[in-house]
């Protein structure tokens, strides 16, 4: 049986439980009409227990037989009201509710609940942020557990729909993913859904289908968790606002949050505490774990990668779309987003002992398409050209980034919710990018003070530098950034998607 069911049942036992005090209330003042009416709801209410135990517990003939014994005594007892007998009104209360008391501890005691919860992620590349999640679930004997990858479309530059994709194929093996199509939510009705999409119809880029927006996948069950699928570093109240006020944070029972002062940034902006969940987030699970295992190469990229000291390259969704708009503003020759990407490729191909992992924002080229920027969507497929024939460059397009996350010994790139995520790994940041406020820095859930930074705007010359410096294995402001990495995580064991399950279970009684 279903957690769902049996809550609903013992709900049902504790409404009968009420309605014999109002019985005997009613008794005492002597108005029969309403008292009669009263039991007939009761009866009603013990036969949609009864029936319901026969659906879903075929050898639970005990309890059902109770429920009969208490039906034919609120039909005893409505006879002698109609042959207006007196009645002691206490007596007749504890009558009835010793029959559903032994109804309700043989439902407690001989019913096992299995809890039905479904895992509804659409990029593969996000499942890190429900990974870990999804892991204690499956591990919980008691729990019917399910990952239904939804499918998105993307959209062009005035919003219209364009394709339907679907990532099922895309997710680690070891995940039995349902097709959408064969998970009909009205029938399934799951105990908790947890998703990591929180745009509904907001997303410019890319959108899932009605169906599955928050506030319809809520009509279809009792909890609906959400789990962010970036992580909040450095956060300034002008720019990072907009995290707080998406669709569904406010739809979500429950939303996941990294860290006490990310909670406080969501109350800050309206967000009512107690939906927030900062136990931490589940995509550091992934990181702790990747770092404890040992490297193992993809066949196309061993040859160009082992061996060296290799440098993940990663490019924020909007960077070369702020390039763009610069060099247009300014009447520019080039954007700079394509001078600091020919600076960085100039620096690491087939430079000796060097080997470079590229990975664009998953989305950089559907945005580029929906935009109509045809000339920088060039500019990158010539970048993918460049170290498709070099001789120490890879393109990462995989839905998982881990594996360039285990591969790398350090990471170029702009700002992103990657910098946190890559922090945690120890491993040196370079941010080709001017230095943030560092009273901001401060301020913000995690610092990026301690990170590498270019000198300054139309210089690169701090690159050189840091890629001799990774080749020597030197990093000086490892301690600092460690210590920064500390204090904004307070639990970097691994076991955040399992505390997140247990307090869930606990929390919705389920």
């Amino acid at each position: 049986m279903r957690k769902a069911v049996k809550r609903k049942i013992l709900d049902l036992f504790t409404t009968l439980r009420e309605a014999h005090n109002e019985i005997r209330l009613l008794l005492q003042k002597e108005e029969y009409v309403k008292v009669n009416n009263i039991l007939a709801d009761c009866q009603e209410c013990a036969l949609l227990a009864g029936n319901t135990i026969e659906q879903f517990e075929k050898n639970q003939k005990d309890i059902v037989r109770e429920l009969e014994e208490y039906c034919e005594q609120v039909f005893e007892i409505s006879s002698c009201l109609e042959n207006k007998a007196r009645l002691n009104a206490n007596e007749i209360q504890k009558k009835l509710n010793l029959y559903i008391q032994r109804a309700h501890e043989k439902v407690e005691s001989n019913i096992t609940a299995a809890l039905k919860v479904v895992f509804m992620p659409y990029k593969a590349s996000m499942w890190t942020s429900l990974e870990s999640v999804w892991e204690a679930a499956a591990a919980d004997e008691a729990c019917e557990v399910k990952v239904v990858v939804i499918p998105y479309y993307t959209l062009d530059f005035e919003g219209n729909k364009k394709e339907l994709h679907y990532e099922g194929e895309l997710f680690p093996k070891n995940v039995p993913v349902v097709h959408f199509d064969e998970y009909i939510l009205e029938h399934e009705h799951p105990d908790i859904i947890f998703i990591h999409n929180p745009y509904d119809g907001t997303n410019n880029v890319t959108r899932v289908p009605e169906k599955y927006y928050s506030y319809n996948l809520k009509r279809y069950t009792d909890h609906l968790v959400y789990s962010p699928y970036g992580m909040m570093g450095y956060y300034s109240p002008k720019q990072g606002a907009f995290m707080c006020y998406m669709s569904a944070i406010h739809i979500a029972d429950k939303v996941l949050v990294q860290s006490e002062k990310v909670k406080q940034i969501y109350i800050d902006h309206g967000v009512e505490r107690e939906k927030l969940l900062a136990i931490g987030s589940p995509k550091v699970d992934a990181i702790i774990r990747g770092m404890k295992e040992s490297k193992i190469y993809p066949n196309e990229w061993r040859e160009k990668l082992e061996g060296r000291k290799v440098f993940l390259l990663n490019t924020h969704l909007s960077y070369f779309i702020n390039g763009y708009n610069y060099q247009q503003k300014y009447g520019k020759e080039k954007s700079y987003a394509e001078w600091y990407h020919e600076n960085i490729f100039e620096n690491i191909l087939d430079k000796p002992g060097c080997a470079l992992i590229w990975r664009p924002h998953p989305l950089l080229k559907d945005t580029l398409k929906s935009r109509e920027l045809y000339s920088t969507l060039e500019f990158i497929e010539a970048l993918e050209r460049q170290l498709k024939e070099s001789e120490n460059g890879v393109l990462d397009i995989n839905g998982d980034y881990n594996i360039s996350f285990r591969l790398s010994d350090a990471l170029i790139t702009t700002y992103s919710s990657m910098i946190p995520e890559y922090m945690i790994s120890g491993k040196p940041v370079y941010i080709y990018e001017g230095r943030l406020n560092e009273g901001n820095c401060r301020k913000s859930p995690m610092s990026y003070i301690n990170n590498y930074y270019r000198a300054r705007r139309g210089e690169g010359r701090m690159l050189p530098k840091f890629i001799e410096m990774v080749l020597n294995g030197d990093d000086p402001l490892y301690n600092k950034r460690m210590d920064d990495v500390h204090r904004a995580f307070t639990n970097l064991d691994g076991t955040i998607g399992k505390r997140i399950y247990e307090k869930l279970k606990k929390e919705f009684d389920v």
